[in-house]
């Protein structure tokens, strides 16, 4: 059965997330914060007409190659079933709201140099929870909706492009494999975002 209030966890780590934020970046260059990284940008999931939003996510760089890692993105769609309402009932629409929390290792396999910048590849595998809401619109007929939250995972691979010592780029290609509704899903995750270090990312030689 789900939870009376299923947005509540998702909530407060947003609110954790941020809070972490304004905290960390009034530290002293000095303090052991400065291994926090915190990220945010853009995610497509693919399934479900392919569900488009925001990904956010913190880490910390405990060595230059390994950090522990933690993400949440939260994408949507809205599709028609059809261009033409074929049907007596009118034109059906779909609403798909994908929720995903996910933490795990973030491992950096190498280095090189292109044009003075330093770009790193990464592998990751990550597990959490995800739920999925749906909504399905009919024009002469009351709106009908479900939801579901169970088990995720998540391996997948990317890089980082940095471009000073606190800000880089970083793109995800991952393979997300949720078990919503006593069945498996994979979907294909696309994400492009902008990472920032409290302290400065070592350049490796």
């Amino acid at each position: 059965m789900l939870a009376r209030n299923p947005h509540r966890t998702y909530k407060s780590w947003l609110f954790l997330f941020v809070l972490t934020f304004f905290a960390a970046a009034t530290l002293p260059k000095t303090a052991h914060a400065q291994g926090l990284e915190l990220s945010g940008g853009w995610a497509h999931i693919t399934s479900d007409f392919g569900t488009d939003g925001y990904n956010v996510g913190s880490a910390y760089w405990f060595t230059n190659e390994a950090t522990p890692a933690a993400n949440y993105d939260a994408a949507w769609d809205t599709s028609s079933l059809s261009n033409f309402a074929f049907t007596q009932v009118g034109g059906i629409a779909v609403h798909s709201h994908l929720q995903n929390l996910l933490v795990g290792p973030r491992i950096f396999f190498g280095n090189k140099w292109v044009e003075k910048h330093h770009f790193q590849a990464f592998g990751e595998a990550q597990f959490g929870v995800s739920e999925l809401q749906q909504k399905v619109s009919v024009v002469t007929q009351p709106t009908v909706s479900a939801s579901d939250k169970a088990f995720s995972w998540m391996l997948g691979a990317g890089g980082d492009y940095v471009f000073s010592p606190h800000w880089s780029g970083r793109v995800n290609l991952d393979f997300l494999r949720t078990h919503l509704a006593n069945a498996g899903q994979s979907r294909l995750r696309l994400a492009l975002a902008l990472t920032y270090t409290l302290g400065e990312r070592s350049k490796k030689k």
